[in-house]
């Protein structure tokens, strides 16, 4: 008997074994398509990443052979579309096979990193970033070019393109005049890191073909506006000037000029417009039309302009910062930067409103007479007299009527100065130290062995006057900066960077001077064989020239007296010594000097920073001065005139 509801026919809680064997390969196979599907697909997309990646990534080497013989002329085709039109679009390209446009288009902006340039993909163009100074400047080129033959029209276009370049360059105008067909405008121009000069002309030629006269027009030109240097920058109209005759090509007439003639022409515009740095697009081609020893920017004689002015931060902030209420005495050798300092001191006072600095260069001065005049002359002022007293009511005047702050008073070179006023018992230096106690003014003075001598003489008015800075060399990083970033201005490069360098602050024990000088006699070593880029062997070239021994002789050595210089021999061969041990020295050689002599010949290698003091013992500062003398000077010959020089 069967229950109600438990009948076989009632539903079971599972498939039925002969169910479950009919689907299961169904669903195996669905499942496997579904997978196959999603892995073909997952496969195709990663093709096509890789494809496209491959295709943005592609550049120069992985072009086909065929498209790199025809890359020059698709070069060439782009550059001119974008001269022509200050962007580049697909249909302006009808020598490049449509398929290759956009990426002809890529790789013309990849291989230009340093222009500003973007390339876009939909649709694929080139355009500039800053597109508004392209296009008004080949509208106002093209107008030049089409009035050559009016003198009034052309001047107004080269006056708004005079204008482009300034704004661009970040030059100031400062003056405008025609000459024949000449148009020049003076503008002072940011420091550049070559040697050029502060003040310049640009001329705009208004011809398409030049001749000799016209060189001689620009000469002409330069005098009437009074251009003390032969640095000028020339516009040629033209955009294909190597299509003219040679007898016709301006950037060929200015090689036989005595001036420096940099000439722009339309190529050279239209770079400088799309450079992401203007300035150092400039300076390139400035460097590709003239000698390289012409424009470096290294000084080795007078005082260095601002560009090249590197380190002395604690100095400067030193005296920037006491300067209202103290003096200051700079001491320091030959060519060690005192007068540069000093220029640089100047320059941020006078940019200081609570300053008036008045600044002399003493050097020529020698006596009371010349140092007035030169007061009168350089500061244009009148004297109530010619005296110690008539200085002191000078600057006792200009106290009352400048209220604004304090004046600083700068001399520099005060030695020949001291030593006269010595003779008269120094009545023009204790003026100097009254007006300093009475806060009419402060002093900065500059100098050598004299200014040291009285510095440190109780009887001296200098004696407690003055806080002392002595300048030695350079910190490390600010001679390395003095050596390469001029360089990379120049677009000069050296071999194995760190090595030179290291080798260059060792030769120089980072002199400023010295440091400078090794520069400029690698850039002429360079320039002769016509390179760029500085190797090891032009180094060991300028160290073992007799110019540079001598150069550097000169400079560590030019106002040591004989003992002095006899003392810094003695020292060559030895280590670390005492007091004791140079006047043993000194007797071994038969001088008998005293030892406040020797004491003061000591100071005074000091202040040629020669030799330091380490503890109680003495030893070499310039670490280049042992091996240089030894392998420039005849070492026994020099020491028996040295001491000769003495005995007498």
């Amino acid at each position: 008997m069967h229950t109600l509801g438990t009948s076989h026919n009632s539903a079971p809680d599972t498939l039925s074994p002969s169910t479950d064997g009919f689907l299961s390969p169904l669903l195996t196979d669905l499942l496997t398509w579904q997978t196959a599907i999603l892995i073909l697909a997952i496969t195709a997309a990663l093709l096509f990443l890789i494809l496209l990646l491959a295709r943005l990534r592609r550049g120069a080497a992985t072009w086909t052979s065929s498209e790199e013989t025809r890359w020059a002329a698709w070069e060439s085709a782009i550059r001119q579309a974008l001269w022509l039109h200050g962007r580049v679009e697909e249909d302006m390209l009808l020598d490049i096979p449509l398929k290759e446009r956009s990426e002809a288009m890529r790789r013309f902006v990849e291989e230009r990193p340093n222009d500003d340039l973007v390339f876009r993909l939909d649709p694929p163009r080139i355009e500039l970033a800053a597109p508004k100074r392209m296009k008004t400047f080949l509208r106002h080129w093209k107008a030049a070019w089409e009035t050559v033959e009016s003198e009034a029209t052309f001047q107004t276009i080269a006056a708004i393109l005079a204008s482009q370049l300034c704004d661009m360059l970040g030059f100031t105008m400062l003056d405008a005049r025609t000459y024949r067909h000449l148009h020049g405008y003076v503008v002072k121009a940011p420091a550049l890191r070559l040697r050029v000069p502060p003040r310049f002309p640009i001329i705009f030629l208004r011809k398409r073909e030049f001749s000799p006269d016209d060189i001689n027009d620009v000469r002409n030109l330069m005098n009437i506006l009074n251009m003390t240097s032969y640095f000028a920058l020339l516009i040629d109209l033209n955009d294909r000037p190597s299509q003219l005759d040679k007898r016709k090509n301006l950037k060929y007439l200015v090689r036989g000029a005595i001036h420096d003639l940099i000439v722009l022409d339309g190529n050279d515009l239209r770079q400088l417009i799309i450079a992401r740095d203007h300035e150092r697009r400039l300076i390139k081609i400035i460097l590709s039309q003239v000698d390289l020893t012409v424009v470096s920017p290294y000084v080795t004689s007078g005082p260095v302009p601002e560009n090249m002015f590197f380190g002395r931060d604690n100095e400067l902030k030193t005296i920037t910062r006491k300067v209202k209420d103290c003096s200051f005495a700079l001491i320091g050798g030959r060519k060690i930067g005192k007068t540069s300092i000093l220029a640089k001191v100047y320059r941020l006072l006078s940019e200081t409103p609570t300053y008036f600095p008045m600044y002399l260069d003493c050097q020529a001065v020698t006596d009371y007479d010349t140092f007035f005049e030169a007061v009168k002359s350089m500061w244009e002022v009148e004297l109530p007299s010619q005296s110690p007293d008539g200085f002191r009511r000078l600057i006792t005047r200009q106290a009352s009527e400048w209220t604004g702050g304090t004046i600083i008073v700068l001399l520099d070179e005060v030695d020949a100065l001291l030593s006269y006023d010595l003779l008269a018992q120094e009545k023009l230096f204790r003026v100097f130290r009254a007006l300093s106690q009475e806060q009419y003014c402060r002093f900065v003075f500059c100098g050598e062995r004299m200014l040291h001598a009285r510095l440190h003489a109780p009887d001296s008015p200098l004696f407690n006057f003055c806080d002392s800075i002595h300048l030695s060399y350079l910190e490390e990083q600010a001679a390395r900066r003095i050596i390469l970033e001029p360089m990379q201005a120049m677009g000069i490069s050296l071999a194995d960077q760190d090595t030179l360098v290291h080798e260059i602050m060792d030769l120089s024990s980072c002199h400023p001077n010295i440091v400078q000088y090794i520069c400029q006699r690698l850039i002429i070593q360079i320039n002769r064989r016509g390179s760029r880029r500085i190797t090891m062997a032009d180094l060991e070239a300028v160290r073992t020239s007799s110019q540079f021994s001598e150069y550097f002789t000169e400079v560590t050595w030019g106002n040591a007296s004989a003992l002095e210089k006899l003392i810094s021999l003695l020292l060559i061969d030895q280590g670390p010594v005492t007091l004791s041990d140079i006047e043993a020295l000194l007797t071994q050689v038969g001088v008998h000097a005293l030892q406040m002599d020797i004491e003061e010949a000591i100071r005074d290698l000091m202040l040629y920073s020669i030799i330091r003091k380490d503890g109680q013992h003495y030893v070499f500062a310039n670490r280049g001065f042992p091996q240089i003398i030894k392998a420039s000077q005849d070492m026994p010959s020099l020491l028996d005139s040295l001491v000769r020089q003495i005995a007498v």
